[in-house]
């Protein structure tokens, strides 16, 4: 299951590479529809033996996985968070500037705008829209809690928060993240667009 420290993901492509990550093994990856299995033995800026605490294949990206991982049982609680863009073959860190102590244990991508990704770590949930670079954290009512996994409700936009704890959350309608970049936070104001609405009689 995700968020506690195992994952499996494939992506949208029936002929698509097979991702499994677990404690103990690290990231296997197969490209035979896991009749055999590779193991992943190092990724950029991560210590070698750190576990996969979630693994997230792109609805978008047919050849992007994004990865997960947590080293908290050796005292680093440091986060750290992966890209693939070719399938598994070589990777990316995207921790960018997640604060320490904020070890990850979910991500996931919106369906829609790639550079847009959410993290769950141990204190919070928190958001980047220029695909890993800056990240900053979602409050608004969230209690700083263990998120251990994020889901996205594609026809609504929200975000389907799950603490350590058994609570739930949900970030409503997040779509105008959508629309933040550089250009957008540069402007003295913005109206972002609403969601359609109904009208009642």
């Amino acid at each position: 299951g995700r968020g506690d420290g195992e994952g499996l993901a494939t992506n949208p492509d029936p002929t698509s590479t097979l991702f499994f990550g677990s404690r103990h093994d690290g990231l296997q990856r197969s490209d035979d529809g896991g009749r055999s299995w590779r193991k992943v033995e190092t990724f950029p800026g991560v210590p070698q033996w750190t576990y996969v605490s979630d693994v997230f294949a792109s609805p978008i990206e047919p050849d992007t996985v994004f990865v997960a991982l947590n080293n908290w049982q050796t005292g680093d609680y440091q986060p750290y968070l992966v890209r693939s863009r070719d399938r598994g073959r070589t990777w990316t860190n995207v921790t960018g500037d997640l604060p320490p102590r904020h070890d990850v244990w979910a991500i996931v991508q919106d369906h829609l705008q790639p550079a847009l990704l959410f993290a769950g770590t141990e204190f919070g949930v928190f958001v980047t829209v220029d695909g890993g670079e800056h990240w900053a954290e979602i409050e608004g009512g969230m209690p700083p809690a263990q998120v251990r996994d994020l889901q996205v409700q594609p026809r609504e936009n929200d975000l389907v928060i799950g603490t350590f704890g058994r609570g739930l959350f949900v970030l409503d309608d997040y779509s105008p993240l959508r629309e933040l970049g550089a250009d957008t936070l540069a402007e003295p104001a913005r109206l972002f667009q609403p969601r359609r609405a109904f009208q009642f009689l």
